[in-house]
């Protein structure tokens, strides 16, 4: 009998220990804490690059929430074109260094151009930055 009531006694908190961990149903993501993009290259708005060069695009992305998703996109300011993008997936860390280059091509005449990174996190929260640059033939 006693070992009866010691097995009970066990298993009645071991039941209450495991209930005190159990997650609430809530599907709820917690508030944002917006990713912090810092860009390194291009470094100055209205920066020239011309056709058959490399436009380097580097900086790192910070969130505390997990980054998921980074991506650049570089589009024609007038058209709205994308000439060129890229994304890294299953990035899953804090801090991303990112570094991505382009050989600009298909420029037949001066044009504005956006560099525009993007970070997404865990929760699906996105946040942007942008560069103004300009190509060139």
């Amino acid at each position: 009998m006693k070992i009866f009531l010691s097995c009970a006694a066990f298993i009645s908190i071991l039941f209450i220990l495991l209930s005190c961990n159990k997650k609430s149903g809530s599907t709820t993501p917690p508030a944002d804490t917006p990713s912090d993009i810092q860009i390194d290259l291009p470094n100055n708005t209205g920066v020239i690059y011309t056709t058959g060069f490399p436009l380097a695009v580097s900086g790192i992305i910070i969130d505390d929430d997990i980054l998921a998703t980074a991506k650049v996109e570089i589009k024609n300011k007038t058209t709205g074109v994308i000439l060129y993008q890229q994304t890294a997936s299953g990035v899953n860390v804090a801090l991303y260094r990112f570094q991505w280059s382009w050989i600009v091509n298909g420029i037949t005449v001066t044009t504005p151009a956006t560099v525009k990174i993007t970070a997404t996190d865990r929760y699906g929260y996105k946040v942007s930055k942008e560069i103004d640059i300009i190509l060139d033939n």
